[in-house]
C-alpha cells in the first residue's frame, strides 16, 4: 500500500547514497527470489479476463539484460497478460541511442497488439520507462518504476556502481556527464515526470544500490503515486510485494 513519505525538499539535501549496511542488504536477493516462487503459488492471484488483458513492455536496469526481468514476465502471463521485452543484452549503451531504439519497439508493439502499452522499468529501466511515458503519451497505458533512481543518478548510487557507470562511458568516450545532471540528455530524461500517463513509483528505503531518495517522484502531480515497499534494490523484479502492487495496477481499466 502506498505511504506517508518524509523527504527534503530538493536543492535542499546534499549528496546522499546508500549505508554499507544497505548496500549488504542485497545479498537478500536470492531469499526474495524464493518467496516470490513460494507465492505464485500460495497466494491467489486474480487471472484478468483475455478482454481485459494488458500487453506490458519490461526494461532491465543498468548493466542488466532482458533475462533478469524473465521471472517477472512469467508472473504476468500467469496473470494473463502478454508481455514484450526491450531487446537489451546489457543495458549499458548512451541513453539517448538506448530510448531511441525503445521508442521503436514501443512502436511496434502499440502497431502490433492494436492498444497503449503497460510499462514497467527497473531502475534506470524505469528511467526510460517515464521518458518514453513523457515522449509518447498515446502509446502508453501507464508506467511503473522499480527502485529508478529518477534524480541525479550517479549522484545518489552508492560508490561502486557510480564508478561502474563512469568506467562504461569512459570506454564509450562520453565520461563528462553521461548519466549525470551535467549531461544534456540524462538531464532530459530524468527530470520531467509525464504529465498524462498514470506512474507507479516503487521504492525501497533499504535499497542498497541507490538512494531511496533519488527515487521518490516529487511532481506532486495527480497521476503520479509512490508506493514504499520493503526489499532490496536489485531484487524487486522478484519481490513478492512489487508482484502485489504490479497484479492490481494492472486490472485498472484502460485510460481513454
Amino acid at each position: 500500500m502506498a505511504t506517508a513519505t518524509a523527504f527534503v525538499p530538493i536543492g535542499t539535501e546534499g549528496i546522499r547514497r546508500p549505508s554499507v549496511l544497505d548496500t549488504l542488504g542485497e545479498l537478500r536477493v536470492p531469499f526474495e527470489a524464493a518467496v516470490s516462487w513460494l507465492s505464485t503459488f500460495n497466494y491467489p492471484w486474480h487471472q484478468v479476463d483475455s478482454a481485459d488483458s494488458k500487453i506490458v513492455m519490461l526494461i532491465p536496469g543498468f548493466m542488466a539484460g532482458d533475462a533478469t526481468l524473465i521471472p517477472l514476465a512469467h508472473f504476468l502471463r500467469l496473470l494473463g497478460h502478454r508481455t514484450v521485452l526491450s531487446g537489451i543484452t546489457s543495458n549499458s549503451r548512451c541513453p539517448r541511442d538506448t530510448l531511441k531504439d525503445l521508442a521503436k519497439r514501443l512502436t511496434r508493439a502499440h502497431d502490433r497488439f492494436g492498444q497503449r502499452i503497460v510499462l514497467i522499468g527497473q531502475s534506470l529501466g524505469g528511467v526510460y520507462a517515464r521518458a518514453l511515458a513523457r515522449d509518447n503519451p498515446d502509446l502508453v497505458e501507464r508506467a511503473i518504476t522499480l527502485g529508478s533512481p529518477i534524480r541525479r543518478p550517479r549522484d545518489y548510487a552508492n560508490h561502486a556502481v557510480a564508478n561502474i557507470a563512469t568506467s562504461v562511458a569512459v570506454l564509450r568516450g562520453k565520461a563528462n556527464g553521461c548519466l549525470s545532471e551535467s549531461c544534456e540528455c540524462g538531464l532530459r530524461i530524468t527530470d520531467e515526470a509525464p504529465a498524462d500517463v498514470p506512474i507507479t513509483v516503487l521504492y525501497s528505503r533499504t535499497d542498497g544500490v541507490v538512494h531511496w531518495q533519488s527515487c521518490v517522484d516529487r511532481s506532486r502531480l495527480k497521476n503520479v503515486e509512490n508506493v514504499e515497499i520493503l526489499g532490496s534494490h536489485c531484487g524487486m523484479a522478484v519481490n513478492v510485494e512489487a508482484f502485489r502492487v504490479i497484479a492490481d495496477r494492472l486490472e485498472m481499466r484502460r485510460r481513454r
